[in-house]
C-alpha cells in the first residue's frame, strides 16, 4: 500500500516539464488531495479492525495503523523533498550520483529543462508502450467497434469474476488447524498431525460465575447443564458425581458414605455430622422432586455382562431411596416418582458447609476460589497441606473437574462442539456458564469469523465512501467553478464508483481465495480486507482525474484518456512492485505463510489491479453525465501555463 502514490507523485513533478520551485507546487498540488484520500481511508480502514476483539486482527491492525501513518508523512514530506533536491540538481546540471560535479553538454550546458514542454514526458519509451501501444489499443480503441467490444469483454470479465467469487464463498471452509503453523518437516507438525487423527481429544471445562449456589433451584440447574454437555457425542460420557456441587449435595444426605473409612475414627465426616455454630444447624440436605429431568443413578441388578463406565446421575427412584428420607418426605418406596437431593442454606453456612466438605472428602472434582490459609499437615514435610482454607462466599467462580471432548477430526467438529455447548451454557436463559479449555480458547474464534470479516469489510467499504465524498467535495469546492449542488452530486457519484469498485473486488478476492483452499480464519480476514485498501488505491485515483479532467474535454471516453494518460504508469508499476514483494511468499518454506499470505494476497494483487485500472475506468466510459464533469475550464488551465512560464 501507497507504492502507487510515491509514483504519482513522481511523474506529477516529472509532467511539470521544469525544475523550477513553481514547477514543484503545480505537481505537488494536483496530487496532495487523492494521495491524502488513500491514505486516510486506509488508516480508517485499520483502525475499524480495532473493534475485532481477535488480538492477531488488531494488532496486527495497530501496526499496519502506524505504518500507514508513517507512510504517509513519508510520501508527503521527505519524498518530495528528495525529489524537489533532484530537480534542483538537474536544473544546476550536475550529474547523478557525483552531484559536485557538473556535466557539460554542447547543445544546452546549463541542462536547464525549465522551458521544456510538460508533455514531453510522454515520448518517453515506458509511456508509448504501457499506455499508447498497451493500454489505450486494448482499452480506448480509436475504432468505436473494437471499442464496445473490449468494453463488453472485460465487463463479462468482471461480472465472472464477481459469479465464481460467490460460488468459492458458498465452499467456504473456517478454521486453522495446530499443525498449520509449523513447516512440515518439523516434529510440532508430526505431532498435531498425529493428535488429530489418532486422539482427536481435548481436556475442557464448564465455568460458573457468581449464581445462587445455595439455592437448591440453582444447584438442580447446574446438574442440568453438566449433564446435557456430558451427553453430547463429541464429549465423553462422565458421570454427575464428577461434578463437585454433586459431589457436594451427596456428602450432605443420608446416602454419604464418608465415615466408612474415616482418617480419625473419632471425628465423623459426612455433612449430617457436622454442626454449623451459628444456630446448631447440620450441613444435611433434603430431596425433591427431579423437576429437570436429570438423570438416575444407574444400579445393578446382577444380570449385567459388563459393568457400565459411569453411575450416571445422582437423583433416585423412590425405591433405591433410604428409609428414613422416604418418611421425612411422605412418600413410599413404590412411588414411580424420582428425586434428587438438594439443599437451601444460607451463604455463611454455605461457606462452612464447603469448608468441611473440603477438608473431609477432599474437595475435588472442580475448582472454587479459596482464601490462601490452609493448615500445615502436621505429619507432612513442610510442603502438605489440608484441604481446610476459607472458602470466599458469595461464590464467584467455580468450574467443572475435567472432562474430555473427543472425535475432534475436523475444525468443522470443533465448531459444531463450540455451537452445541453454547446451547446450554451461553445462551442459557437462567444460569449462565462458559466452557474453557483448546478447543474453545483457540477455535472459538471461527465461530464469528464470517461475521467479523463481514462486518470489517462493510464498515471499511462504508468509510471509504464517506472519506472519499469529503475530499472530493473539499477539492472541487476549493475550485469553485461549479454550483455547490453538481459539486454535491459529483462527488457523491465518485465515492459510489470507489464503493461498487471495492465490493467488486472483496467478493472475487473471498471466493477465489476459498477455491485456493484458504480457510477463514483471523489471518486470511486480515488478506480479504487488504483488497479495500488496493482497490481504494486504483479507484480514488482514477475517479478523481475523470472528475478533475478539464471541462473543455467533452466525452466521458476523452475525459477517461486524459486520466490515464496519467495514472496508467505510475499504477502499473505499482501493481508490479506489490506483486513481486507478495511473489516473494510463494518460496517460503513455511507453508502457513505461503497458504494465508500468499495465496489470497496474490489474488488480491490481481483482482484489485484489473478492476480498478480496467473494469473501473471502462464503466466510465459509459457515464456521460455533467455531473461528473468537475474539472477547471480552459481560462484557469491557461493560468497553470502562466504559472509555469514564469520562472525564478
Amino acid at each position: 500500500l501507497g507504492v502507487d502514490d510515491m509514483y504519482i507523485i513522481l511523474l506529477s513533478l516529472k509532467k511539470q516539464g521544469g525544475n523550477t520551485k513553481k514547477d514543484f507546487l503545480t505537481g505537488m498540488d494536483e496530487v496532495i488531495v487523492p494521495v491524502t484520500m488513500t491514505s486516510t481511508v486506509n488508516a480508517s480502514m485499520f483502525a475499524v479492525m480495532q473493534l475485532v476483539d481477535i488480538p492477531a486482527v488488531f494488532k496486527t491492525a495497530q501496526v499496519a495503523l502506524i505504518s500507514v501513518i508513517f507512510l504517509y508523512l513519508t510520501i508527503m514530506f521527505c519524498y518530495p523533498a528528495y525529489c524537489y533536491l533532484d530537480m534542483r540538481r538537474q536544473s544546476a546540471g550536475r550529474l547523478d550520483l557525483l552531484c559536485c560535479i557538473k556535466a557539460k553538454d554542447e547543445k544546452n550546458p546549463s541542462l536547464d529543462h525549465s522551458e521544456q514542454n510538460s508533455s514531453e514526458w510522454q515520448k518517453s519509451t515506458m509511456y508509448s508502450f504501457m499506455f499508447s501501444k498497451t493500454y489505450k489499443p486494448l482499452l480506448l480503441n480509436e475504432s468505436r467497434r473494437i471499442f464496445l467490444l473490449s468494453r463488453s469483454i472485460i465487463w463479462m470479465m468482471t461480472l465472472t469474476l464477481v459469479a465464481v467469487g460467490i460460488y468459492g464463498i458458498g465452499e467456504r471452509n473456517v478454521g486453522l488447524g495446530l499443525e498449520d503453523f509449523f513447516p512440515p518437516d518439523h516434529q510440532a507438525y508430526v505431532w498435531a498431525t498425529v493428535r488429530t487423527r489418532e486422539l482427536a481429544s481435548w481436556p475442557i471445562k464448564i465455568n460458573w460465575g457468581k449464581i445462587k449456589y445455595h439455592e437448591s433451584a440453582t444447584q438442580m440447574k447446574m446438574l442440568k447443564q453438566f449433564e446435557d454437555i456430558s451427553s453430547l457425542p463429541l464429549v465423553a460420557s462422565v458421570g454427575t458425581d464428577s461434578l463437585w456441587m454433586a459431589n457436594l449435595l451427596i456428602w450432605s444426605t443420608k446416602l454419604c458414605d464418608a465415615n466408612v473409612a474415616r482418617e480419625d475414627p473419632d471425628i465423623y465426616e459426612c455433612g449430617s455430622d457436622q454442626i454449623f455454630p451459628k444456630d446448631n444447624s447440620t450441613c444435611s440436605g433434603s430431596w425433591t422432586a427431579n423437576i429437570e429431568d436429570l438423570k438416575l443413578k444407574q444400579f445393578k441388578d446382577g444380570t449385567e455382562e459388563t459393568c457400565a463406565s459411569t453411575a450416571e446421575g445422582i437423583c433416585r427412584p423412590a425405591s433405591q431411596m433410604h428409609g428414613k428420607d422416604l418418611v421425612d418426605l411422605g412418600i413410599d418406596s413404590l412411588s414411580q416418582e424420582s428425586y434428587c437431593p438438594v439443599f437451601d442454606w444460607s451463604e455463611e453456612k454455605l461457606q462452612f458447609c464447603v469448608g468441611k466438605w473440603r477438608l473431609y472428602v477432599g474437595g475435588v472434582k472442580g475448582e472454587l476460589l479459596v482464601e490462601d490459609d490452609a493448615t500445615e499437615y502436621s505429619g507432612g514435610c513442610g510442603s502438605d497441606f489440608y484441604r481446610d482454607e476459607t472458602v470466599k462466599t458469595p461464590i464467584e467462580f467455580s468450574a467443572s473437574s475435567t472432562i474430555y471432548s473427543i472425535d475432534l477430526l475436523t475444525h468443522d467438529d470443533t465448531i459444531d462442539l463450540i455451537k452445541e455447548t453454547r446451547n446450554f451454557c451461553d445462551d442459557h436463559d437462567v444460569i449462565h456458564c462458559w466452557m474453557s479449555g483448546p478447543p474453545f480458547n483457540f477455535w472459538e474464534q471461527y465461530l464469528t469469523s464470517e461475521i467479523v470479516l463481514l462486518k470489517i469489510s462493510s464498515t471499511s467499504v462504508a468509510v471509504g465512501f464517506v472519506v472519499a465524498a469529503f475530499f472530493l467535495i473539499l477539492q472541487m469546492k476549493r475550485e469553485g467553478e461549479h454550483p455547490t449542488t453538481k459539486i454535491v452530486m459529483g462527488s457523491l457519484a465518485g465515492a459510489f464508483l470507489i464503493a461498487i469498485t471495492t465490493v467488486l473486488c472483496l467478493i472475487p478476492v473471498i471466493g477465489f481465495s476459498v477455491i485456493a483452499d484458504v480457510n477463514f480464519t483471523a489471518f486470511s480476514n486480515m488478506s480479504f480486507v487488504l483488497s479495500v485498501g488496493f482497490a481504494v488505491e486504483y479507484s480514488v485515483h482514477i475517479v478523481h482525474g475523470f472528475l478533475s479532467a478539464p471541462s473543455n474535454i467533452e466525452g466521458a471516453k476523452a475525459r477517461v484518456e486524459h486520466a490515464m494518460s496519467f495514472l496508467c504508469i505510475p499504477l502499473t508499476l505499482s501493481f508490479i512492485s506489490s506483486t513481486v514483494g507478495i511473489c516473494c511468499l510463494a518460496f517460503t518454506d513455511f507453508k502457513f505463510n505461503e497458504v494465508y499470505f500468499f495465496r489470497p494476497l496474490i489474488i488480491v494483487m490481481m483482482v484489485t489491479y484489473f478492476n480498478g485500472c480496467w473494469f473501473l475506468p471502462s464503466l466510465l466510459t459509459a457515464l456521460e453525465f455533467d455531473c461528473l464533469n468537475l474539472g477547471k475550464s480552459s481560462e484557469s488551465d491557461g493560468k497553470i501555463l502562466a504559472v509555469e512560464d514564469d520562472k525564478d
